[in-house]
């Protein structure tokens, strides 16, 4: 609040909005307050912003096909003539989101089934058979060359079609992957880190911890009981993750010594895109892969991480109705501690894949190949967000 009334100029009453973000850094620019120029220094150090916009000739006769499309709205008539785009493009990782309002105004296919009657049918179905339920997974899934690690509420199990050395399964007892508790959630990830310090205390180079998660076919996940795939990295990170670590070292570098991370947790609080729980942090961060991603920042993978993430599971489930998420996390290295300077945190980035009945993909050649292409305001999901976890904290 500090910062939109100081700095941004914006009044109480009004809803922040990505497409007013140029005018919010223009006005910080303008403040002779330090602290307002201090944000400004890191957000110019960290990000490149643009505001840029696309005009259209439209016949009469296309311009009849439009209006049917957005039902006679005469302001969204005029912004589709001149579509402002915003674009936001991390220097230092290469991330990028184009944002315009107008993307999501674009017709859809309908959907004949209900995402909800879908998804019950799809989990019903599913339990029919897992070889992950019950003591199936004893005599169907593979173990770890070490053995099988288990807890209470999960279990290991080395993925049989591999993709690196030290790659394995974390098995949820509970099936339905949308409605885990969180106890539940913190007992996969406790085994998780039992497993990486299991696998470290055996050959010591491996040292880069990643995670993935993806929930229902929409995903990509080739089970539907809950599981996450862990794996330890010798040395570096795979690809991606790899990427924002070098350019975490290089914002260093340029920057007399200041973390990357804690400047980017900074901008994003300044913008009012954060939601602190305990200590962890849930950013609705500037250039998200898609529309419905979020991201979790902690110093540790521990009980406010996990709240985090339960949060954010029963909010988009329950209120937002998304049934399908990939999800990506990594902590720092294994021969890296608090007290030895590590320079990154534990971060976990997580995208709600929408519509779930839709045969047509959410991810397409702009999303792959270009920049991230977005049209639900950052700032709309904060709110929603937002509010579904207020609700649950009460």
């Amino acid at each position: 609040m500090w910062y939109r009334k100081h700095c941004f100029q914006i009044k109480e009453s009004d809803k922040l909005a990505i497409e007013n973000l140029v005018k919010y850094l223009n006005n910080a620019r303008l403040s002779t307050n330090e602290i307002c120029q201090e944000f400004v220094k890191k957000f110019d150090a960290l990000f490149r912003l643009e505001e840029i916009y696309g005009a259209l000739q439209i016949s009469p006769i296309y311009l009849k096909k439009i209006n049917k499309w957005l039902h006679n709205d005469e302001t969204l008539i005029g912004q589709i003539k001149k579509q402002r785009i915003i674009k936001v493009y991390n220097r230092h990782t290469h991330e990028e989101m184009l944002y315009n309002y107008m993307r999501s105004q674009r017709p859809q296919s309908k959907n004949e089934q209900s995402a909800d009657n879908y998804t019950l049918q799809m989990m019903e179905e599913s339990k029919k058979n897992c070889d992950f339920c019950g003591n199936n997974y004893l005599s169907s899934t593979a173990e770890d060359s070490f053995g099988r690690l288990e807890r209470s509420l999960s279990y290991t199990a080395a993925n049989t079609f591999k993709y690196d050395r030290w790659h394995t399964l974390i098995v949820s007892r509970n099936h339905d992957t949308l409605h885990l508790t969180e106890d539940e959630i913190g007992d996969m990830f406790e085994l998780a880190q039992t497993w990486f310090q299991k696998v470290y205390s055996i050959e010591s180079m491996y040292t880069c911890p990643e995670m993935i998660w993806d929930a229902m076919p929409k995903s990509g996940a080739s089970q539907v009981h809950t599981h996450l795939q862990v794996s330890l990295g010798m040395d570096i990170y795979y690809g991606n993750i790899e990427r924002t670590r070098q350019g975490a070292r290089h914002y260093a570098q340029i920057n007399q010594g200041r973390n990357y991370f804690n400047d980017y947790l900074h901008i994003h609080h300044a913008l009012d895109l954060t939601i602190p729980i305990g200590d962890a942090h849930i950013i609705l961060h500037l250039t998200p892969v898609k529309d419905l991603e979020v991201m979790v920042l902690g110093e540790k993978l521990d009980k406010d991480f996990y709240k985090a993430l339960h949060l954010i599971f029963r909010s988009f489930v329950d209120d937002l109705k998304e049934y399908s998420f990939s999800f990506g996390m990594y902590l720092p290295p294994m021969n890296e501690t608090s007290s030895n300077g590590h320079e990154m945190p534990v971060v976990c980035r997580l995208v709600f894949r929408n519509p779930i009945t839709n045969l047509r993909s959410d991810m397409n050649g702009l999303d792959l190949y270009t920049s991230s292409v977005i049209g639900k305001d950052r700032y709309v999901l904060y709110r929603q967000l937002k509010q579904g976890i207020l609700k649950r904290q009460k």
